[in-house]
């Protein structure tokens, strides 16, 4: 049974199925087959090798944590190139949709912590915090020179690089520099007491 309704951002899916098990959304999509690109050789194919289902974890949906079952194709071209169906709505090897990994990108950025924000999310700390990495790691620039005079700071973090982290501040300025981890630091031997 197909139904017509679109849902926003599924368009470009059929809907096969929908079933709401206790408090959880389940949603059986598949695209519409058509000819896609090889892309070893650049024919158009429109064979099909197999299928498999892959369950994606979607937005909340009336409240509700909702999940995909996207039925995908794999399709087989002539040069012997297996590859799957193209689609905006979930990357490669992945088991969230593009606008769950935004959406959780977003609220890292906003929530007050990492556990909460999961927690609304359906997910894990350590996935939200992978999120806000991806997002926080372009915009971390390397610090060429440090300032005359600086505020150093250890405390206890969470993160994946160690347990401890240092803090260096421009003193002056009252500007904060990159996060250093304990693991990674390297002390000159010509001091005999390092203060942290």
């Amino acid at each position: 049974m197909h139904f017509t309704m679109n849902l926003p951002g599924l368009e470009e899916f059929n809907m096969m199925k929908k079933e709401t098990v206790g408090s959880t959304y389940y949603i059986h999509v598949e695209k519409e087959r058509k000819a896609h690109r090889c892309p070893a050789c650049g024919e158009r194919t429109n064979r099909v090798h197999d299928y498999h289902i892959q369950k994606i974890q979607h937005l909340k949906m009336f409240e509700r944590t909702s999940y995909l079952f996207y039925r995908k194709r794999r399709y087989a071209c002539s040069c012997g190139k297996k590859f799957p169906e193209k689609t905006r709505v979930v990357d490669r090897y992945q088991r969230h949709t593009v606008e769950w990994n935004q959406a959780l990108g977003l609220r890292t950025i906003q929530g007050k912590n990492f556990k909460d924000t999961a927690d609304q999310f359906h997910t894990s700390p350590s996935t939200a915090m992978r999120r806000f990495d991806r997002l926080a790691a372009p915009m971390i620039q390397e610090v060429k020179e440090l300032p005359e005079v600086i505020a150093i700071d250890e405390y206890k973090g969470d993160t994946d690089h160690g347990k401890y982290q240092v803090l260096f501040i421009s003193h002056i300025a009252h500007q904060l520099h990159t996060p250093l981890f304990m693991s990674s630091l390297n002390f000159d031997t010509n001091y005999s007491t390092i203060w942290l």
